[in-house]
């Protein structure tokens, strides 16, 4: 990986390809300046937490985040938002739009829980293909 904005956490060896295709689109949003693959999930965001760790935050309405939080499953060939937050107006549709952008069209993407009021109606009215449980 030469893309300095995307890292691994440590105990990652060899993660599926799509991975590195959801950490690539995510780094061509400009505001987005900490991506890491973990083991079965990769965060996004404007932010890194103070602790060691220095994960990128997804936690959904804190003040001044953007950021996203996918859980993956190569073996189902599934996506599950497990959070999407922003607060900056647009940022939330670019991130979407950079995922089902990378997603082959035989995965499913899943949102569990929709708690936005309205935003996931609307990507599902641009993205058929994102299913909202």
């Amino acid at each position: 990986m030469t893309n300095p904005k995307i890292s691994k956490a440590s105990n990652v060896r060899k993660p599926h390809q799509i991975y590195y295709d959801l950490a690539e689109s995510l780094s061509n949003i400009d505001i987005l300046k900490f991506i890491k693959i973990y083991n079965g999930r990769i965060c996004a965001s404007n932010l890194l937490s103070t602790n060691k760790k220095k994960q990128p935050i997804t936690k959904i309405g804190q003040e001044g985040v953007v950021g996203v939080e996918l859980l993956i499953h190569p073996e189902h060939k599934s996506i599950d938002f497990y959070s999407l937050t922003s607060s900056k107006k647009g940022c939330g549709s670019q991130m979407v739009k950079s995922i089902v952008d990378v997603i082959p069209e035989d995965w499913t993407i899943v949102v569990t829980m929709d708690w936005s009021g309205g935003f996931w109606d609307k990507m599902i009215e641009e993205y058929p293909q994102i299913i909202v449980l």
